[in-house]
């Protein structure tokens, strides 16, 4: 299992900051954002599998990418109303 500063170090190794002007301006804010690919995520998604306790780490994180990826490894089998409710009051973009 890779912690979560693992994880952040892979997307940081990932990271295509020249990305960020152009995601600016279709709304996204680019505070804290990397400028991963979506493709990239699903491959680290694929790497690390389904791992609840990661995601909800990630989430924390406030790094978007990260939180990104936390929904594509969290385990929708263990996913809580009061979870989702959370995350939506995080998203800002």
């Amino acid at each position: 299992m890779l912690s979560v500063e693992e994880v952040l170090n892979k997307l940081r190794a990932k990271a295509r900051t020249d990305q960020l002007e152009g995601m600016s301006r279709y709304g996204m804010k680019t505070e804290n954002r990397l400028g991963v690919s979506v493709p990239d995520m699903r491959a680290l998604a694929k790497e690390i599998g389904k791992d609840h306790g990661l995601a909800l780490a990630l989430w924390t994180t406030g790094v978007p990418e990260g939180r990104i990826l936390a929904g594509m490894i969290d385990e929708p089998e263990k996913l809580t109303e009061a979870q989702m409710e959370r995350w939506v009051k995080d998203l800002d973009s």
